[in-house]
């Protein structure tokens, strides 16, 4: 990589980890392992007829286990300012190499998926609970970085093959 793309990259991850975290108002389990947790944001300002709709957020990270969903918090709060309702999901990353860091095993196949899968089936349920004024059936998906590509993924669970089991 070029010098200047280096420090572009450098400049973006400062500028991405500089800001404070934005504490939920509710943090919700949608199954037994650790990292399988849900923060919730409540909608700031006016009712909205019907409800608020709800953004699912899903953070990146390559698939790391360092970076967590406490860096996307800033950005699920400006949401809530903003009027939605917010749910920030957590899922299980990679683990890392003993010796080798993070970066040596990146992803979790499968249980990524299974945990988006099951955020997923179980978010509406857990969204009335955590959030009254949450519209469930108006649901939009989304992600940054390795969370996009989850986010494009949940939203053509669908189309995966009769036999999947993430298949929706």
């Amino acid at each position: 990589m070029p010098d200047d793309a280096v420090a572009r990259e450098a400049a973006e991850a400062d500028s991405l980890f500089a800001h404070p975290p934005v504490p939920p108002e509710a943090t919700l389990r949608y199954g037994e392992h650790p990292d399988q947790l849900v923060d919730f944001y409540a909608p700031r300002g006016p009712e909205h007829p019907g409800g608020h709709p709800l953004v699912l957020v899903l953070h990146g990270g390559a698939w790391r286990a360092t970076y967590d969903r406490a860096h996307l918090t800033p950005f699920a709060g400006l949401l809530a300012r903003r009027g939605f309702a917010v749910a920030l999901a957590e899922y299980r990353r990679g683990a890392g190499l003993p010796g080798q860091g993070a970066k040596a095993r990146p992803g979790r196949w499968p249980e990524t998926f299974d945990d988006i899968a099951t955020v997923l089936d179980t978010l509406p349920g857990l969204a009335r609970k955590a959030l009254p004024r949450a519209d469930p059936p108006r649901t939009v998906l989304c992600g940054h970085s390795s969370g996009g590509h989850l986010a494009l993924w949940a939203a053509a669970r669908h189309v995966l093959p009769a036999d999947a089991p993430w298949r929706r």
